[in-house]
């Protein structure tokens, strides 16, 4: 590999930097047995139609990303009531502080968890987690029993630890390198059309002008179906060293190391400089959250916030792709399109920050009450709302795009993104912390989520500008089919 092609030093985990490495802990060598490059008429000839639909990375997408429409999706669509539904929403920013600190721990550790288990196991793992929340808020919402929130919070955040780390690992893992964007914003999308899918079924339930309570419990026990259903699924995960993308390459796997050596690599990866240029970051692309859902509960009805849920999602799923198309742009060097692709985020979470901010100080001089979506304010307060449910996921999903630039295997990804939910679920965590102060001014939590993209910006720029030309993964590839084909030249010329 040339120093052109390779990555730049101690940005990755796992990869050619000696220090990341652990002093050759971490063999790069493909699993037995496996070839890197697939001959696809050989394959199509000797592997069923439909075993060769199910390994196809796009199918896998596909199935991670059903998942996510079942799970994180629901969860944004009770967020998206504002407070979870309930009258306040001091109750829900507890329980969900609580789960964010969970699966923060969780997402800690989970780099060297996955890499065991793998990545089916720890995705059914999480999926049957799933349904705690959804039948957390029924309870509530049925019967008042506030533990249950909180405690659903804190079980709900161990399991989802677990498919967090699998699934990041999974998506900056799946997608053939010409095609990335687009594989991550069909992700994206899917978890934004869960949150669509529970709009409707708020709105229908809760479209009466007047109403002051919490949704009904009704509204609970569909997403709870929903949820529940992640869990089938999961069981039809194929192990990424057995997928086959599009382009006809395979996942670089590398051999499994002990829980031991992998319980080292944690230090390496949380002080390498890949996750160290981007922990702010990942820290602010999560933040908005908590402080949006706070706004939303706290300046607009049910029957509102309901509507909200589901017409957010539509400019989400153009904005993504739109920025999918951006990152997949062929004529562009990968290091052009990480430049790029940072100019576009940051200049529109600038423009939704800026507009919220004016929105907030005007309400903090004249207290707009309950906003209904009939009234003359809603339009231009409601806006702000609107477009941060497409800025933020932008930010998102740029950052496992950028990710997954640095990899140089499955397992590098798993713990790079293991690292990055950490610190992600760390930013949410504190923004809901925060926003369980009821009278704190949501003005603050603007301007605190604005400080914190301005100061992610510097050491982004510098990563963004260190970012190689090539996935690192991909030129070792390239190099070790090289030396296959080799091999079999001096067999056939001993011959």
């Amino acid at each position: 590999m040339s120093k052109f092609d390779a990555a730049p030093p101690n940005t990755h985990a796992g990869g050619d930097d000696d220090a990341l490495r652990g002093h050759g802990s971490l063999p790069m060598n493909p699993i037995d047995n496996v070839e890197e490059m697939v001959d696809m008429d050989a394959y199509r000839e000797a592997v069923p139609r439909w075993k060769r639909i199910y390994q196809h990375s796009l199918t896998q997408m596909m199935l991670l990303s059903i998942q996510a429409f079942c799970g994180p999706a629901m969860a944004d669509a009770i967020a998206g009531l504002g407070g979870g539904g309930l009258a306040t929403p001091q109750t829900s920013n507890i329980a969900t502080a609580i789960n964010y600190a969970m699966l923060a721990t969780v997402c800690l550790f989970g780099g060297p968890i996955v890499n065991k288990l793998g990545t089916k196991w720890a995705l059914v793992i999480g999926a049957m987690s799933f349904p705690i929340r959804g039948s957390s808020y029924y309870c509530n919402s049925k019967f008042g029993t506030q533990w249950y929130l909180i405690f659903g919070g804190f079980f709900t955040g161990i399991g989802s630890g677990c498919w967090y780390v699998a699934e990041s690992g999974s998506i900056m893992s799946l997608a053939p390198s010409g095609a990335r964007g687009k594989y991550l914003a069909l992700w994206i999308v899917s978890r934004n059309l869960g949150q669509l899918v529970g709009g409707a079924i708020n709105l229908s339930k809760n479209h009466v002008k007047g109403a002051v309570g919490g949704v009904t419990p009704d509204t609970y026990i569909a997403f709870l179906i929903i949820e529940s259903l992640a869990l089938p699924f999961a069981f039809l995960i194929s192990p990424l060293e057995r997928v086959v993308r599009s382009d006809g390459t395979r996942i670089l796997v590398s051999e499994k190391l002990t829980f031991k050596q992998e319980f080292k690599l944690i230090k390496f990866t949380m002080s390498s400089k890949l996750i160290m240029l981007s922990s702010l970051w990942a820290i602010w692309s999560f933040f908005y959250s908590g402080t949006w859902s706070t706004y939303l509960g706290t300046y607009f009805s049910v029957r509102s916030r309901a509507l909200s849920s589901l017409v957010s999602p539509f400019f989400c799923i153009v904005g993504c792709f739109g920025l999918g198309f951006i990152l997949d742009i062929k004529s562009l060097s990968q290091r052009r399109r990480a430049q790029l692709g940072l100019f576009t985020v940051v200049l529109l979470n600038l423009g939704v920050y800026i507009w919220s901010i004016v929105m907030q100080v005007r309400f903090n001089a004249v207290n707009p009450g309950k906003i209904d979506w009939d009234e003359s304010l809603y339009a231009s307060s409601f806006l702000p709302y609107f477009f941060v449910q497409t800025t933020g996921p932008l930010s998102q999903s740029y950052m496992y795009w950028l990710l997954s630039s640095f990899a140089t295997d499955a397992q590098a990804n798993v713990r790079n993104g293991a690292a990055f939910r950490c610190l992600e679920a760390v930013g949410q965590a504190i923004s809901y912390g925060m926003n369980t102060q009821i009278k704190a001014n949501p003005l603050i939590g603007f301007c605190v989520t604005f400080a914190l993209m301005a100061a992610a910006l510097g050491p982004m720029l510098v990563l963004v500008n260190a970012t190689p030309d090539r996935i690192p993964a991909d030129v070792i590839l390239e190099a070790q089919e090289a030396q296959r084909e080799k091999k079999v030249e001096e067999l056939k010329a001993e011959a």
